[in-house]
């Protein structure tokens, strides 16, 4: 055999094997995005667990705010409804300002603050916000690695050919900056 022949399997092999570590690769990436999306859907989901909890004992409590009470529900039900995140992180966003009427209640009713249960829901509420911020940050890191990573020459050529997309980014806050 000649020498070329020899030269053209080898740049072959290594071309073959630079396309199989960047599709790895980049399924890892996509891997690591579904796993942090699935954090913020735990979160999402034990959040919208306590909030009829946490309304059904304020209403007890503020009868002339049952206008802020409903305001709650219906953004707790638009965010559940919510596809794609990031208009389920812009339905959140709502649904938390909803949230930080209810908490001027805790602070307007000193009865309500004083209630045990609404105290013990609002304590869990304020702990899954927490960590539903810890799994947004991870989330969008996770986005952006792989974005970026799929955005990049010569990966960008093999993502197209795979059909690997862009992920989304969850915005909950009303930052433009956030997605960039």
């Amino acid at each position: 055999m000649d020498a070329w022949v020899y030269v053209v399997i080898a740049v072959g092999a290594v071309l073959l094997l630079v396309v199989v570590l960047v599709f790895n690769r980049m399924i890892r990436l996509r891997n690591k995005v579904k796993r942090a999306w699935k954090d913020i859907d735990v979160q999402l989901k034990l959040r919208h667990q306590l909030i009829p909890l946490l309304v059904s004992t304020a209403e007890g409590y503020s009868l002339h705010e049952e206008q802020t009470l409903e305001k709650v529900a219906r953004m707790r039900a638009e965010a559940e409804a919510a596809s794609g995140a990031k208009e389920r992180g812009y339905r959140e966003l709502s649904l938390a300002g909803a949230l930080s009427e209810v908490f001027v209640l805790r602070e307007r009713y000193p009865e309500l603050k004083a209630d045990t249960t609404f105290e013990r829901l609002f304590q869990e509420l304020v702990t899954v916000e927490n960590h539903l911020a810890a799994a947004r940050k991870y989330y969008n890191g996770s986005v952006r690695i792989y974005n970026t990573f799929i955005q990049s020459f010569p990966q960008l050529v093999l993502a197209r050919l795979f059909f690997f997309r862009p992920a989304e980014y969850f915005q909950h806050e009303e930052d433009p900056a956030a997605g960039a």
